[in-house]
């Protein structure tokens, strides 16, 4: 086993508030998953490519929700599904935005593998789509220095009807690269959707091979041209400590996020139980909409009405309306006084 280097927390990262959420006694595997990681990679084809992954929009399930395959051209395909008591899709998707700007936040979800992670843009605010993450991480044994980018749905073939309830569904879609290289080399996409009594997570990853393509317009020096065809070359064991990897840090995390985003969560606006209408003509209205999703994500279409689900919401319209109040009253003043 590798001498794993920089997993674990610090004595300053034990100073930080959700630091009594760092836990290094992973839960132990779930049986499907253990029942997969002892039989052998299922037959290529078995699992849909990446240009069909909006089939996990569709209801109920596959035959195979848990498996990987090593394909004919050196990629590989894996699935795992995660079931998470107690979480919403929300929470997934307020964590993807919190914990990528510290070391000791990406450790908590995996403290035995996990090394760090910061924003290429170098922000700390809680949003992740449109954003590139560049985090170091364990895969098993196997070091990983990472770009993951991650992508609004849409763009990876999601429907806008899919998406637009974040409390039955959200998708957190990436592409995977190297942090050190200018190569991409895979597709992730995670599915969370609500269930009775509450969430369960869908993993797909699509890697190496046919996935391996240089990042935007850039010219492949020999040294990455060589790593190209080392990565062709993923090791056929890879979808194995995939999903071992995968399962370990979903199950670990879920266990404890609920108190997590109760607790951290206390910066991002809360649900306004007793909401009003408002309408496009507010004058605050692209804001509004906006402050009411958390990844401030513009999916490009506006709706003629939202409901305000915001305290922020509630709170810019009391006072829209007092100021308004307060210019009718200065009006009506003046013009008493003016026709004295």
């Amino acid at each position: 086993m590798t001498q794993k280097k920089n997993v674990g927390y610090s004595h300053e990262d034990f100073k930080k508030l959700y630091s009594k959420y760092y836990d290094e006694n992973m839960i132990a595997l779930s049986p499907h998953v253990q029942l997969v990681l002892e039989g052998t990679p299922f037959p290529v084809g078995a699992l849909p490519r990446f240009i069909e992954a909006n089939y996990l929009e569709e209801e109920g399930y596959t035959d195979l929700e848990t498996c990987y395959t090593n394909e004919t051209d050196g990629s590989i395909h894996a699935a795992i599904i995660t079931e998470m008591p107690g979480v919403t899709p929300e929470m997934w998707d307020w964590w993807f935005g919190w914990h990528g700007s510290q070391n000791s936040r990406f450790k908590l979800w995996h403290p035995t593998s996990h090394v760090s992670a910061v924003w290429e843009d170098g922000e700390d605010d809680i949003t992740y789509i449109g954003r590139n993450s560049v985090i170091e991480e364990y895969i098993v044994d196997k070091f990983v220095a990472a770009l993951i980018q991650f992508k609004h749905p849409t763009e990876f073939g999601f429907s806008i009807d899919a998406i637009k309830d974040p409390s039955k569904a959200v998708y957190i879609c990436a592409i995977v690269g190297h942090s050190n290289f200018p190569i991409n080399y895979g597709y992730l996409v995670h599915q969370v959707r609500a269930v009775e009594g509450g969430s369960e997570m869908r993993s797909r990853f699509w890697l190496g091979g046919q996935y391996i393509h240089a990042r935007k317009e850039c010219k492949l020096t020999g040294l990455t041209s060589s790593f190209v065809q080392i990565m062709k070359m993923i090791s056929p064991d890879f979808g194995r400590k995939m999903i071992t990897h995968c399962a370990e840090e979903m199950n670990h995390l879920a266990a404890f996020l609920p108190k997590l985003y109760v607790e951290m969560n206390q910066t991002v606006e809360k649900i306004d139980i007793d909401g009003t209408s408002i309408e496009r003509t507010y004058e605050d209205f692209e804001m509004t909409v906006m402050d009411t999703l958390v990844n401030k994500t513009d999916t490009g279409n506006r709706p003629k009405w939202i409901e305000a689900k915001s305290v922020k919401a509630r709170k810019a319209e009391q006072e829209r309306k007092i100021k308004a109040a307060a210019q009718r009253s200065q009006s009506k003043k003046k013009f008493s006084t003016s026709n004295k």
